[in-house]
């Protein structure tokens, strides 16, 4: 993962602490959520959930530190691959400035209506140029 071309503040509540007094490993997938929202929101308009037209096929987390309730946290994120049906997003999780987790997540475009996957909107190519990052890019 090289560049990240968008980045979010994570508010660390006391709820996402665990008996460990770090951040439960399930939260992480959570932050990613909030980042993928929040740039959904920022770059693309969306306001509701009626205006997301993708589900999450995967996710991966690679753990390096643990977050403590005292960090200061930011995520940052990017756009790897865009293909027929589905995209591709890389996340890098920073405390207090150092790299505590590293993930993936594939997204597939859904019809709701039909319960099919559907082809990436041409829309959705054009907005996301500008966000996509490292090897292989491509949007």
């Amino acid at each position: 993962m090289s560049g990240f071309p968008y980045e979010v503040p994570i508010e660390v509540r006391f709820r996402d602490i665990d008996a460990m007094g770090h951040v439960n490993n399930a939260v992480y997938v959570t932050y990613f959520e909030h980042g993928r929202a929040a740039f959904f929101r920022d770059v693309f308009g969306v306001r509701s959930v009626s205006d997301i037209d993708f589900i999450v096929a995967r996710v991966e987390v690679d753990y390096r530190r643990p977050v403590l309730l005292s960090d200061t946290v930011r995520l940052q994120l990017c756009l790897v691959e865009v293909g027929r049906t589905s995209f591709t997003v890389d996340y890098r999780l920073l405390a207090s400035g150092e790299v505590a987790a590293e993930g993936r997540s594939i997204q597939v475009f859904y019809d709701f209506r039909k319960g099919v996957k559907k082809p990436v909107p041409p829309a959705f190519l054009k907005k996301a140029r500008p966000y996509a990052c490292g090897e292989g890019a491509s949007c």
